[in-house]
């Protein structure tokens, strides 16, 4: 299944979820009298039509938070490549060419299995230094591709990026529609229905982006902890490969 597959299947599950949280709220929530019940309904999106608007909000962010935890559980499984112990961790351990030779064979091997940013590296670190004989063209080799990989991984999160965006536009979205419904009423203010008609609106309006900043502050936080998370899953591995093995070089 590729990316895109993926992607849309994880947006129909967004779909789905919106759905039964949705559907959940209206049947919880009192219906008839209560004005703040009705109230807090339609800020969330659960009542059509007023909450239309706060409903796409929080698809956003439920396809937001699958996104994240999606990529979350493949940083989480490219750590199970240090289980694999693919380099020695002993003191005064020394690498000879021919231990360079058949670490690499040994990544190979296990690439043909699963590969991993870090399985990736030490065969591309070892070949390196194959070909130059030189531990700092390594250095400098590591330090790139690992670069290469936080890009690869950053670039997977441009519809996180754009679900960020997304949220609190949709919700400035809702707040001019409701400003512009009751901008209209105005020629009813003489009365008290209409004056009713004109808050109604006006409450909605301002709902509609409270709401949206209620989940983007919690979207955000999410994808910033996920960031602090991924650079020092990186730091952690261009550590693991400098001291486990390029300072292990035999000179």
């Amino acid at each position: 299944m590729n990316i895109l597959k993926k992607r849309a299947v994880r947006l129909l599950f967004s779909i789905i979820i919106s759905a039964i949280i949705y559907t959940a709220v209206w049947l919880i929530t009192p219906q008839g009298e209560n004005e703040e019940a009705n109230r807090m309904l339609v800020m969330i999106g659960g009542k059509l039509y007023d909450g239309i608007i706060q409903a796409v909000t929080f698809l956003l962010f439920v396809y937001g938070m699958l996104e994240m935890f999606w990529i979350n559980y493949r940083l989480n499984c490219e750590k199970d490549a240090y289980l694999l112990r693919l380099l020695p961790e002993k003191e005064n351990w020394v690498l000879s060419t021919d231990d360079i030779n058949q670490l690499k064979l040994n990544v190979q091997n296990i690439e043909k299995t699963r590969k991993y940013y870090l399985t990736d590296l030490v065969k591309k670190c070892c070949t390196k230094y194959r070909l130059s004989k030189e531990a700092s063209e390594v250095i400098a080799l590591n330090d790139s591709q690992i670069d290469i990989y936080q890009s690869e991984m950053e670039s997977e999160q441009s519809f996180i990026r754009y679900a960020a965006w997304a949220i609190p536009s949709v919700g400035f979205i809702g707040t001019v529609y409701g400003i512009g419904k009751s901008l209209d009423l105005a020629k009813e203010a003489a009365t008290q229905e209409g004056i009713k008609k004109i808050t109604d609106a006006l409450g909605v309006a301002f709902d509609t982006t409270l709401w949206a900043l209620i989940l983007i502050i919690i979207l955000m936080y999410t994808i910033h902890s996920f960031q602090k998370k991924q650079d020092t899953f990186f730091a952690n591995m261009k550590d693991y490969i400098i001291e486990n093995l390029i300072n292990r070089f035999y000179k």
